[in-house]
């Protein structure tokens, strides 16, 4: 005889199993057929994501946000161009303590290029001969004489630190400045005062360093000590009312002129601001162009460059009666020199001489006085 309690469990599990088999099974969804115009669509719809879609996407998201990163990672950004956008104007004038700037692209254009007509090869050939006397030294030579078009270069595309050299292109823009603002409704003179403060004092040449903060100077007065004196502390006041390094950088790029750069506030001992020998004469080239500078204010750029007081590199070995417009520069790892120069029989010729050394190798002082002299005997005789 069974167990009772046996016979309830096997009766239970016979029912949960008769349950179980009466659950009917999902019946099995049949598959249905694309059509061959679905097919067609959508091979149409992705080849038209591929062709307009991706490179989309590629140009706007993934190479901005991934790959440029990746490409690019060699460049600094400068923040400070989107961050403070009055970097891209030009004019610092000022009414009651604010600045009123004009945009830097109103006023800037391309200025006219040297071109050398006849090359004075055999004044090159015997300046290279030279050069080996100086192995230590790497020069660069750019001359172009006004009434025939000769002239030559050598290594005159090369960059070089600029010294004090980049007061050249600083006063030019000023003196673009104070022209081009007087079609403005806040014109910029010669005359106008600006305040020397704490901000604008710097080691290296020049007197205004030693003076008290609080004084005006004349713009006028700051030019003239900055090409004279070679002021580090009038240029910064200079290089400020220009609307600063960027914007100074910004304005080279407008003129054409593309290796003459600054990095650094004056001074900068380190060599980071950049010239070319061609570059510079470039510019002194247009001090006298009337389709670019008004003869008025041509004269007073001339007149700063004549008030230069190092008259030992170019000009040292040249005439006493010789006149010579020129900035030099000299820091450790170079020494330069930069002018027009007037011989005393009626010839006018532009000269750069800029010369890489160790560390303050006085033979640079030497060569740049040697090659001037012999330019200068061909170039008087110049036929």
């Amino acid at each position: 005889m069974s167990h009772p309690l046996r016979k309830i469990e096997y009766e239970r599990y016979n029912a949960v199993r008769t349950q179980i088999r009466s659950v009917p099974k999902p019946k099995k969804r049949l598959k249905k057929r694309k059509s061959f115009f679905a097919l067609i669509f959508s091979i149409l719809l992705l080849s038209l994501y591929g062709y307009y879609v991706c490179p989309y996407n590629y140009e706007n998201y993934l190479r901005p946000l991934f790959l440029n990163r990746i490409l690019n990672n060699h460049l600094n950004l400068n923040v400070k161009e989107y961050v403070s956008p009055t970097l891209s104007y030009l004019n610092n004038s000022y009414l009651f303590d604010k600045a009123l700037r004009v945009d830097a692209n109103a006023s800037s254009k391309e200025i006219a290029d040297i071109k050398i007509i006849n090359e004075m090869t055999s004044t090159k050939d015997k300046l290279l001969e030279m050069f080996k006397s100086y192995p230590n030294l790497h020069p660069a030579v750019f001359v172009w004489e006004y009434s025939t078009g000769s002239g030559f270069e050598i290594n005159s595309d090369e960059l070089f630190p600029s010294a004090s050299i980049i007061k050249i292109p600083i006063a030019y823009e000023l003196i673009r400045l104070v022209e081009y603002s007087s079609k403005t409704p806040s014109p910029v003179f010669l005359n106008d005062r600006r305040t020397f403060s704490e901000q604008y004092r710097t080691a290296g040449s020049g007197n205004l360093q030693k003076t008290k903060a609080g004084v005006n100077y004349t713009l006028d007065y700051l030019a003239n000590i900055m090409i004279a004196d070679s002021d580090n502390s009038a240029t910064n006041m200079i290089l400020n009312e220009i609307g600063g390094i960027n914007n100074f950088n910004r304005s080279m790029r407008n003129l054409g002129l593309k290796s003459i750069s600054m990095h650094q506030w004056l001074p900068d001992l380190e060599g980071t601001n950049k010239i070319s020998a061609r570059e510079i004469s470039k510019i002194l080239y247009n001090i006298d162009n009337p389709n670019y500078i008004n003869p008025k204010y041509k004269n007073i750029l001339k007149e700063y460059l004549g008030n230069t007081r190092n008259i030992h590199l170019i000009k040292e070995k040249l005439p006493s009666d010789v006149m010579v417009l020129h900035k030099t520069g000299d820091i450790g790892t170079m020494l330069g020199d930069s002018g027009i120069v007037y011989t005393n029989t009626g010839k006018k010729y532009i000269v750069t001489i800029l010369v890489k050394r160790p560390h303050n190798d006085y033979r640079a002082k030497t060569l740049i006085q040697e090659t001037s002299k012999l330019i200068f005997d061909d170039i008087k005789n110049l036929q």
